[in-house]
């Protein structure tokens, strides 16, 4: 037999483990906690002027459509799915979106991987396409354009085009032809020409050739400066509905070389206005925006192989200068 102030002791000794398993009514009050600070915000918006307004143009707006007065949604309806769908946004970016941008990054660098095979794979094709190269017959290779502000797109052309024969011609396009087809060019004549003859893959500079390359015009160059293929980008030329190339092509005289992308005469320009708007503008996160987009040249160490193909060392003696 126990007093009875023992049995009451030993009840008391054993509340404690009961509260222990109380503990998910704290976990219930923090819940209940967090939807009344988003009751009260909903509340402190709805009675903002903003929301007022924005209220009271929806109500003009349902009404001008037939909405009976009773079904006119309340500001603190109108408030609560505004947050709602705030809060959808903001949770779906946290677990969707960012791994978007990421696959979006990782993607991106893949495709550039890719296109730089691509052209690696091009080059090689294109070698093994003219069984004539590696002989002793001359090869001469003529090519066309503009060659405004030259760039290491029309290098590289110019490297592709020589790569597959022995000699390369090179016309250039007069002012008044390019006047005439796509407008002034920023270069003048001679100023294209000594750009043009300066490069050392090329050969020979014929000048003031047409813009558009008409039949008569591509029989007399192949014949009086002994072409035995013509050469152009893998982009297609068409004017006025008809392949500019299309004379050579059935000759079996024509070559396509892949373009270098993420590089041209007008996007040089366009970043040319651009800078205009802003002239000491210092770059920071948005540079690329206004500079238009970034270059995808890559120069690898076997693009400068390439590049460096024909040039012999230094012998003993000679002076050599270096320009960075």
């Amino acid at each position: 037999m126990f007093p009875e102030g023992g049995h009451r002791q030993q009840a008391s000794a054993t509340a404690p483990s009961t509260s222990t398993f109380c503990t998910p009514n704290g976990g219930a009050s923090i819940v209940a906690q967090c939807i009344g600070m988003h009751e009260s915000l909903v509340l402190q918006c709805s009675e903002s002027a903003i929301m007022k307004s924005i209220v009271l143009g929806l109500h003009q707006s349902l009404t001008a459509l037939g909405v009976p007065s009773y079904h006119l949604p309340t500001s603190v309806a109108v408030c609560r799915a505004l947050v709602a769908t705030a809060l959808t946004l903001l949770g779906y970016y946290l677990l969707f979106g960012l791994n978007h941008v990421r696959r979006r990054q990782r993607l991106a660098q893949e495709l550039q991987l890719a296109q730089q095979q691509l052209r690696y794979l091009q080059e090689r094709v294109l070698r093994l396409d003219d069984d004539s190269v590696g002989s002793d017959k001359e090869v001469r290779i003529f090519m066309d354009g503009a060659f405004d502000l030259m760039h290491y797109g029309h290098m590289n052309a110019f490297r592709l085009g020589r790569s597959l024969g022995t000699h390369l011609v090179v016309g250039v396009n007069s002012d008044e032809s390019i006047t005439q087809c796509k407008g002034p060019p920023l270069m003048r004549d001679h100023e294209r020409l000594s750009m043009v003859e300066s490069c050392k893959f090329v050969d020979e500079v014929v000048p003031n050739c047409p813009y558009i390359m008409s039949k008569e015009y591509l029989d007399y160059v192949i014949e009086k400066y002994n072409i035995d293929y013509v050469i152009h980008g893998d982009d297609p030329c068409i004017v006025d509905g008809k392949d500019v190339y299309a004379v050579a092509k059935e000759a079996g005289k024509f070559r396509s070389i892949p373009r270098t992308e993420g590089v041209s005469t007008t996007d040089i320009v366009g970043r040319m206005l651009l800078l205009t708007k802003e002239h000491h503008y210092q770059g920071t996160d948005d540079a690329s925006y206004l500079l238009g987009r970034q270059s995808k040249f890559l120069t690898t160490s076997h693009m400068l192989r390439l590049f460096s193909a024909g040039i012999k060392a230094p012998c003993k003696g000679m002076k050599v200068v270096y320009m960075d």
